[in-house]
């Protein structure tokens, strides 16, 4: 009895230890905050860019149309200035994180956020040629496709109503093709974007208004995928903090709870 007695907190343990290596990875693959600084670094660098190209463009078209030669001149050398300078911005930035530096932005930023909680790694997908030559023509047909529904719902030929649903013919496979991509990586969490997408425009098609209208309501429409990725993330890093709670509490292994302290 008491030989089976001392055997039951070891075999607990070993259970425990069991479970480690699933957390591990779980954990790994939910430290998403660094890519969600990412997007809403790169989303308000692009408000910012679209502000200073917007301003002169206006001011070179409202000068042209009223007349005045001069306004609309110095519209036109703005924005060219503009345009100089983003690409300038462009090259010293792809000269400090891209070629060979690449990913050292993305290593910054996670050592900034979670450094404190030690480094951990998860394997990179090893894509053939022909794999990055597809996700290359898969991101270029993406890209169409989004520009392309936004032009067509403005000049009315897709009603704003329908506007989401019809994006998400193409917005939902991508967020597939994402995941089969680069599950290893992030993990199911990548399949929270396209499966809230598709549930949205499900709602619509039923007849939930539950898309913007107005004056601005293409580009606010068209903000939700955005919108659902960065909250994929989210939830991918509120699980990183249960992932790393369980963790803590797998390392007391002297029968006391997993309480992660």
């Amino acid at each position: 009895m008491n030989r089976e007695e001392n055997n039951q907190p070891y075999n607990q343990n070993t259970e425990r230890l069991k479970d480690i290596p699933k957390w591990t990875r779980r954990y790994a693959q939910n430290r998403t905050l660094t890519i969600l600084v990412l997007m809403v670094m790169t989303m308000l660098f692009g408000m910012f860019f679209a502000v200073l190209v917007g301003f002169p463009f206006a001011l070179a078209v409202a000068g042209f149309r009223k007349g005045n030669i001069i306004l609309g001149c110095v519209g036109i050398a703005v924005l060219v200035a503009v345009l100089v300078a983003y690409f300038k911005c462009l090259l010293i930035l792809n000269r400090k994180f891209g070629g060979k530096n690449r990913g050292l932005l993305d290593r910054l930023l996670d050592q900034r956020i979670y450094g404190k909680e030690g480094t951990v790694s998860t394997p990179q997908p090893k894509l053939s040629k022909k794999k990055k030559c597809l996700g290359i023509f898969v991101g270029i047909v993406y890209m169409v496709c989004i520009l392309g529904s936004m032009e067509l719902a403005m000049i009315g030929y897709i009603p704003v109503k329908y506007l989401l649903p019809f994006m998400a013919l193409f917005v939902v496979p991508f967020g597939v093709y994402q995941y089969f991509i680069l599950w290893p990586r992030f993990g199911p969490v990548l399949l929270i974007y396209p499966i809230l997408y598709a549930i949205h425009a499900i709602l619509i098609i039923a007849g939930l208004p539950i898309f913007f209208t107005g004056l601005f309501a293409v580009p606010l429409n068209m903000l939700l995928p955005i919108i659902y990725n960065l909250l994929a993330y989210l939830i991918g890093h509120l699980y990183s903090r249960y992932t790393l709670k369980k963790l803590k509490g797998l390392t007391h292994l002297e029968g006391e709870a997993a309480n992660g302290d």
